[in-house]
C-alpha cells in the first residue's frame, strides 16, 4: 500500500483499461456468502463431499411422457428455464423443441439440445438454471434463455415462491423435496459423492452468482506467457511443473479482479452522477470526460490482492519510473516459490511483466515443496499440528532448523518435519563449530604470506594426507557448485555433510594431530590445508543463511 506501489497498480489498471483489456460486465462469478465478496477461480478449492442425487420427473407437454433429471441442488429448480439433452441422444431426439412442465412452479419450459450434456451421466437429461451454475449460464446465453435468480443478495430464498421467501437454502431444500414427494414427481434419492468448491480463506461453499464485476480479458495476455516458457526464456525447476503452468493458461478464463471488501487498492473508476459515464484515471478527475460534470463518485470495490502482487518483480524496483534499481535488477534471476501458488502468483507475474515491460520477470522458477507434519499432513490451525519456528530456533538454533529442512529434500517434493532430524542437524552444527574452532586455534601463528601462496608452489612439501584432503575439497567445491546451479540443494548439503564429518573431521584432523602437536615438525603444509578447508566450512554458514534457501 506504499505510495510507489500504489501508483504502479493504478498505472497498470488504466493502461489495461485504455487498451480494452479491463472491462466491467455482468458475468457469472464465484461468490463467498460468508465474506460477501467475489473470488477468483484460483481461490476456489475443490473438496469431495457426500450428498444426494434427487431424481425429479418433468412432464412433457401434450404427451404421456416424463423427462427425469438428476440434481444435487433441488432448491435451484425454481429458477429452471429449460431441460437439456445431448443432440445425439436417440432417447430424446424427438422431444427437442417441445416443452415440459416445471414442477412446483407449474410453468412450461423448453427442451433443448446441447453438447455439454453427458449422455452417460444420470438419465442424460439436465435441468438448466442459468443463474446458479456456470455451465447452465453458458447454455442460457447460447440458447437465449431467461435468467431467473432463486436467491436474494444474502443467499436466502427470494420471493419466487412466497412461502419459501427468506428461508435458508438448506432448509428450503428440505421443504422443496417434501413438496416434490407430495406432488408425486420425486422418483428416487440416491447417495452421491461429488466435488464442491470452497473459499480457500474461510472454507465456505462457493456459490455461482451473476454480478456486475470488473474483469481482465485474459486470452491475449496468456499467449506471451505461454510462449516465454515454451521457448525457454523462463524455465521451471523441476520441469514437471510446466504442466501446471500450461494447464492453467491454456484453459484461462477472464480474471475477476473486483472484490467487495474494504481493505485493498480501490478501483480507480469514477462514475458521473449526471450522465453515467465511467472515468478511469490514476488520480480522481476534476470533471466527467463526457459531460463535464464534477459530480463524480469512485467505485467502492477494491482490487483482488493478486492484481498488485502480480506487479511485484518490477513495482518493488520503482516502476513505472525508470529508476536505477529497475534498470539494474530487472529482470530478476530466480523466483523461489511453492507449487500451490503457480497459478495464483507465478502466472500473473509472468503475463503482467511481459505486458508492462516486454520482459520475462525471472529466468528460473524454482519450485519447493510444502513442509508437512511427521504424518504427512499439511500444517493447519484446525489440526493443531503447526510449529512455531521461534521455539525451534530457541532450542536448536536457526542453522539446525535450516539444515533439517534442506537435508534429504529434492525440488518440488514435500518434506516431513521430523524432530529427530533436528537432533542430527544440531549435532552437525556443533561439529562444524568445533572443527572451525580447532582450525582457527591452529592458524594463530601461521605466516599469512605462506598461507596465501598458490598450491603448486608448495605441492612438493605436502604429504599424502594433505594432498588427499585438498583434492577432496576441490572435488567437493566443483560438485556443489554444479548442484547449486541445478537447484539440487539436498544433494549439495549431503556432500558437504559427508566431507566435513567423515573426511575432514573423522580422518584428516585426526591424522594430522600428531604433526600439529610435534613442535619440531613443520605444520605449514597442514595449515595450508586447514586454511583451504576452513573456507569451505565458513561457506556452509553462508549457504545456510542465503535468503533463497
Amino acid at each position: 500500500m506504499d505510495e510507489g506501489l500504489s501508483k504502479a497498480v493504478l498505472t497498470v489498471f488504466k493502461k489495461l483499461y485504455d487498451k480494452g483489456l479491463i472491462y466491467k460486465g455482468k458475468r457469472m462469478i464465484n461468490w463467498c456468502p460468508c465474506c460477501n465478496t467475489s473470488i477468483s477461480d484460483a481461490e476456489a478449492v475443490y473438496t469431495e463431499e457426500d450428498t444426494h442425487l434427487w431424481h425429479i420427473k418433468y412432464k412433457v407437454v401434450g404427451e404421456d411422457r416424463y423427462l427425469t433429471v438428476a440434481t444435487t441442488r433441488p432448491e435451484t429448480m425454481l429458477g429452471d428455464t429449460a431441460v437439456a439433452v445431448h443432440p445425439e441422444d436417440e432417447r430424446y431426439k424427438d422431444l427437442v423443441g417441445k416443452k415440459c412442465i416445471l414442477p412446483i412452479m407449474n410453468k412450461e419450459i423448453p427442451i433443448i439440445a446441447d453438447e455439454f450434456v453427458e449422455k452417460e451421466f444420470g438419465t442424460g437429461c439436465v435441468k438448466i438454471t442459468p443463474a446458479h451454475d456456470p455451465n447452465d449460464y453458458q447454455a442460457g446465453l447460447s440458447h437465449n434463455l431467461e435468467i431467473i435468480e432463486v436467491f436474494d443478495e444474502n443467499f436466502k430464498m427470494n420471493d419466487l415462491v412466497p412461502e419459501y421467501k427468506g428461508i435458508d437454502i438448506y432448509e428450503a431444500r428440505k421443504l422443496i423435496v417434501e413438496k416434490l414427494q407430495e406432488l408425486g414427481v420425486l422418483v428416487k434419492i440416491e447417495n452421491y459423492r461429488h466435488k464442491v468448491a470452497k473459499h480457500d480463506r474461510c472454507g465456505t461453499t462457493v456459490e455461482p452468482k451473476i454480478s456486475d464485476q470488473w474483469f481482465v480479458a485474459m486470452k491475449d495476455l496468456a499467449k506471451p506467457a505461454i510462449e516465454a516458457v515454451k521457448t525457454g526464456k523462463t524455465r521451471f525447476v523441476p520441469e514437471k511443473f510446466e504442466k501446471t503452468y500450461f494447464n492453467w493458461l491454456d484453459n484461462i478464463q477472464d480474471w475477476c479482479i473486483s472484490r467487495q471488501i474494504w481493505w485493498g487498492h480501490q478501483i480507480p473508476a469514477y462514475y458521473c452522477k449526471e450522465c453515467g459515464e465511467i472515468n478511469v484515471d490514476i488520480e480522481k478527475p476534476e470533471k466527467c470526460s463526457k459531460c463535464g460534470s464534477s459530480n463524480l463518485e469512485q467505485d467502492p470495490d477494491t482490487l483482488d490482492t493478486w492484481f498488485s502482487s502480480a506487479l511485484w518483480p518490477f513495482s518493488t524496483l520503482g516502476w513505472p519510473e525508470e529508476t536505477e534499481d529497475f534498470k539494474t535488477f530487472f529482470p530478476t534471476n530466480t523466483l523461489v516459490t511453492g507449487y500451490d501458488i503457480i497459478f495464483f502468483w507465478v502466472v500473473r507475474m509472468m503475463f503482467s511483466s511481459l505486458e508492462q515491460t516486454g520482459e520475462v520477470p525471472f529466468k528460473d522458477v524454482f519450485i519447493h515443496g510444502i513442509v508437512r507434519d511427521s504424518q504427512g499432513r499439511k500444517m493447519s490451525k484446525s489440526l493443531g499440528n503447526g510449529i512455531d519456528p521461534l521455539e525451534i530456533i530457541e532450542k536448536y538454533g536457526a542453522d539446525s532448523l535450516r539444515f533439517s529442512l534442506i537435508s534429504g529434500t529434492s525440488a518440488g517434493n514435500d518434506m516431513r518435519f521430523l524432530p529427530e532430524k533436528l537432533e542430527a542437524a544440531g549435532n552437525f552444527a556443533n561439529k562444524v563449530w568445533n572443527a572451525a574452532k580447532f582450525v582457527l586455534m591452529n592458524l594463530e601463528d601461521a605466516d599469512e604470506k605462506y598461507l596465501n601462496k598458490p598450491i603448486d608452489e608448495i605441492l612438493p612439501e605436502l604429504l599424502t594426507e594433505d594432498k588427499w584432503i585438498i583434492s577432496k575439497l576441490n572435488t567437493l567445491s566443483k560438485e556443489v557448485a554444479v548442484n547449486m546451479d541445478n537447484y539440487d540443494l539436498g544433494v549439495a548439503l549431503d556432500k558437504i555433510y559427508t566431507f566435513i564429518w567423515n573426511e575432514f573431521c573423522d580422518w584428516y584432523i585426526e591424522i594430522v594431530k600428531t604433526r600439529l602437536y610435534d613442535k619440531e615438525n613443520s605444520t605449514i603444509c597442514i595449515k595450508q590445508s586447514f586454511r583451504r578447508c576452513f573456507k569451505i566450512i565458513t561457506s556452509i554458514y553462508a549457504i545456510c543463511n542465503r535468503e533463497n534457501i
